[in-house]
């Protein structure tokens, strides 16, 4: 086989193999973000009904102030009520008890995390909840990275020093793909069927 033929076999198979990777990728990224909207499938149906019961109370006060009857007719007004009942299962998420909150976050990093070598990403509010010893003697990133290695993942996750540009939640940047866990991104995955649910609560 001549030296031309030999470099074009080897341009070939890199090819090949780079496209596999790419699509591995690709299946693994579409997998994981699976897995996240099911591990957070209890705080989903919580967020839920706390969007219902803030879409009903957000009901009650425009009535008071300004009467929704003559509002409820403009598509923009039924939006701005709908996005402000989400931003405010936002906050509430956001708000979630130490307890709660780390449950949340690991079950997201267990479930996203391909290697166990993933940079995290989070928001500067919470650089320090992964730093300081959190429920015991070690800190929440060294109990993730722990998990990690329970798991047969190599357990050396880093923690970026730039803040995500996120309210809650958790990034992942991997080798291959990257993993939106913020809760933002939770919220929209439900939001479609939650909102129909808070139309029907304030509109039907």
């Amino acid at each position: 086989m001549g030296a031309e033929a030999i470099i074009e076999k080897i341009r070939k198979n890199a090819a090949e193999e780079a496209a596999s990777l790419r699509k591995q990728g690709e299946e693994r990224a579409a997998a994981a973000e699976k897995q996240i909207m099911d591990a957070a499938s209890a705080e989903a149906e919580e967020i839920l009904r706390n969007a219902k019961a803030a879409a009903a109370d957000l009901e009650r006060r425009e009535q008071l102030m300004t009467g929704l009857e003559t509002r409820k007719n403009t598509l923009a007004s039924r939006r701005e009520v709908i996005d402000e009942a989400f931003q405010k299962a936002l906050s509430d998420l956001c708000a979630l008890p130490e307890e709660r909150w780390a449950a949340l976050i690991r079950r997201i990093v267990l479930e996203s995390a391909e290697t166990g070598r993933e940079t995290l990403l989070v928001p500067e509010a919470d650089l320090s909840r992964y730093r300081k010893p959190f429920a015991g003697d070690t800190s929440m990133l060294e109990q993730l990275n722990a998990a990690l290695k329970e798991k047969g993942l190599a357990g050396e996750l880093t923690l970026s020093e730039t803040p995500a540009k996120i309210r809650g939640g958790v990034l992942l940047s991997g080798e291959k793909y990257d993993v939106n866990g913020s809760f933002e991104m939770l919220l929209s995955l439900v939001r479609e069927d939650c909102e129909r649910e808070i139309y029907h609560i304030l509109y039907q």
